[in-house]
């Protein structure tokens, strides 16, 4: 009884500690976030951005997520719209600009 109560502990945590997959409004929400935090490091000072929207198509072979995103760019009294394509991980952690 004692060894049922410890494999019913350890699979219960096992559980809870998968992590939560990302679907919808909030993988678009964090997709957003991590181009945003790649261009505040990559841009020039003084570059004000807003991302816009973003589509994304996951790739499971390679386990990233090719996506597109809509920026909004205002410098020294110019502004436009335009496009920045990225390749992000699963995790999140690299970007890959390809335009």
């Amino acid at each position: 009884m004692k060894y049922f109560f410890f494999f019913l502990l350890f699979f219960s945590l096992l559980a809870g500690c998968k992590p939560k997959v990302l679907t919808g409004t909030a993988l678009q929400d964090k997709l957003k976030e991590t181009i945003s935090n790649f261009l505040d490091t990559t841009l020039q000072k003084g570059i004000q951005f807003k991302v816009q929207d973003v589509t994304y198509f996951p790739d499971a072979k390679k386990g990233t997520y090719i996506c597109q995103f809509h920026v909004y760019m205002k410098s020294r009294g110019k502004d436009t719209t335009g496009i920045v394509a990225a390749t992000i991980t699963n995790d999140f952690k690299d970007v890959k600009r390809s335009q």
